[in-house]
């Protein structure tokens, strides 16, 4: 029962690897739970996002465009993939094609109504350190990742993200029983400065850059089988740019937006279903909470997994 129970929960995070929120302020789940050695998942899924109202700075306003009201919205595919080299090394990548709209003009922010283009690109490997399987302690791993900046415009309400190549590491601890699993993810996520969009508003001349602020991130999960081949879970997660600035406050201007300490709480839940050994097809559903500078976002998601190989690798 535990052994199946834990292939239920690696299917499921492999899944978790696409099934992420498109905000650029929460970008990527690890897990301690590897896969088999030798195999792994590939993920397809959707996701799609929407905003009335947004935090300037701590405050919930009207808005994104508090004069128009109009609909902040971000779909997005995500494609994604994890490989477990051995037992204690796997291997992943996740990167996703989006597509933003603000009905009915950008107003004071400028812009078109639409962007579209490849969101970013992370590249991870994770080092479990500990095996449940092997002691009575919880799983523990170390993730480290690369982020390579997607082809899109920057500086405007409805930009895909704030850009920027970086890097990220987190320390991931699950542990799963017969009643339930639970994981949690805490990590350091740093990133290059960007230029500025020069055609955004305040926009400068040329040349000039803008920092993307450092965050950490926290992801914590609970989940619980609901058959032989169900799953449910819950989710928080949870960001907190290190530095920044305010909507509004000094030094601010739309063609800055990536500059912006940008913090969101997330709370949702999840649906995995096992059809058959090597397919899953899963849905999340989320809402931010509570943040600053940043839109108050409902969130819905659906995807299907297939898990592949068998053969055993190592070094």
């Amino acid at each position: 029962m535990l052994r199946e129970f834990r292939s239920y929960l690696i299917l499921l995070f492999g899944s978790a690897l696409a099934l992420c929120l498109s905000s650029s302020a929460v970008l990527a789940q690890g897990t301690a739970w590897l896969a088999e050695p030798g195999t792994g998942t590939v993920d397809i899924s959707y996701f799609n996002q929407n905003a009335t109202e947004f935090y300037r700075q701590t405050a919930k306003v009207k808005g994104p465009l508090e004069a128009t009201g109009a609909n902040l919205a971000q779909n997005t595919m995500w494609f994604g993939a994890s490989y477990a080299i051995n037992d204690a090394i796997a291997v992943d990548l996740r990167s996703g094609w989006a597509r933003s709209f603000v009905a009915g003009g950008v107003g004071p922010s400028g812009g078109q109504e639409s962007y579209s283009g490849l969101f970013d690109t992370n590249f991870a490997l994770t080092w479990r350190i500990v095996d449940e399987l092997v002691t009575n302690a919880p799983s523990v791993a170390v993730r480290v990742g690369a982020i390579v900046s997607g082809s899109y415009e920057t500086g405007y309400i409805n930009s895909l993200g704030d850009g920027g190549n970086g890097v990220e590491t987190s320390l991931i601890v699950g542990k799963f029983a017969r009643a339930a699993g639970v994981s949690a993810e805490i990590g350091y996520r740093n990133r290059t400065s960007t230029q500025v969009n020069r055609s955004a508003v305040g926009g400068a001349a040329g040349g000039e850059r803008v920092d993307i602020p450092s965050d950490v991130f926290v992801n914590l999960g609970l989940y619980v089988p609901a058959g032989d081949r169900l799953t449910v879970g819950a989710d928080y997660r949870m960001v907190n740019a290190l530095s920044g600035i305010d909507i509004g406050g000094d030094g601010f201007s739309p063609s800055r937006f990536p500059g912006l300490q940008e913090d969101a709480h997330i709370v949702g839940g999840r649906v995995n279903a096992s059809v058959t050994d090597t397919i899953s097809v899963n849905g999340f559903f989320g809402r931010v909470v509570a943040g600053r500078n940043t839109a108050v976002s409902r969130i819905i998601g659906f995807g299907v997994s297939f898990s592949f190989g068998g053969g055993e690798l190592g070094f």
